[in-house]
């Protein structure tokens, strides 16, 4: 069966969540947390680029829309995951120990929220993550690091998403089609600077590696206003 991809190019445009644009820049507004622009509240349209090429009214803040603010509150708690790794790691570049978070909706209250830390062996180049106390139909995702390499996903990291974790987020009464997997890890930039970065895949785009890598999320994301 031939895979044929999404019906846009995820190169070139990010039309969810807290994720770089065609432009360059990410998108602002969430307001949730310290450090964040909150000038922008849930009903107003979000800040787009200067000469928007596809004109007439903006869209609503993806905070006003439940199905939308899914996206923007995944990728703040990716943002905050790779902040608790760093801190765990002390290394703002993080040490040879990959480290990963289960992100999921808290049933109680709707809530994004992170699970317990895990911390692989050192230069083990392999995690468990830890989902202590959370029902896996509430997971919406994965975040784990990976130390000295890109932020791409592996042959195993593959495997999992389609042969464990969809399955077993079906099996207890969640949406395996929401699952989706965050990976940090350092990117050369066109312009030959090497930085880390945060890149987010799903089912539409697992295959994704340094060519034509997950679309980047704002490494200072913050989640909707409570």
């Amino acid at each position: 069966m031939t895979d044929t991809g999404p019906p846009f190019d995820l190169g070139d445009i990010y039309s969810v969540g807290q994720r770089r644009r065609p432009g360059g820049s990410f998108p602002t507004g969430g307001g949730g947390g310290s450090g964040g622009n909150s000038d922008i509240p849930p009903d107003e349209p979000l800040e787009t680029e200067e000469g928007d090429p596809n004109g007439g009214e903006l869209p609503l803040h993806p905070c006003s829309d439940p199905e939308t603010a899914l996206d923007w509150n995944a990728d703040a708690a990716a943002a905050e995951a790779l902040r608790r790794m760093q801190e765990d790691a002390d290394d703002p570049l993080l040490d040879g120990r990959e480290r990963s978070f289960v992100i999921y909706r808290n049933p109680l209250t709707g809530r994004i929220q992170l699970g317990n830390i895990a911390v692989g062996p050192n230069r083990g180049g392999e995690v468990q993550p830890d989902d202590t106390g959370i029902n896996r139909g509430d997971i919406i995702g994965l975040i784990h690091s990976h130390p000295g390499s890109g932020p791409y996903p592996s042959g195993p990291d593959r495997t999992n998403f389609t042969e464990f974790w969809q399955p077993e987020i079906a099996a207890n009464g969640g949406d395996p089609s929401a699952f989706r997997l965050y990976l940090v890890g350092t990117r050369t930039d066109p312009g030959g600077q090497a930085r880390l970065q945060i890149r987010v895949y799903d089912q539409s785009n697992l295959e994704g590696d340094e060519n034509n890598p997950g679309p980047e999320v704002n490494p200072n994301a913050e989640p909707c206003p409570n």
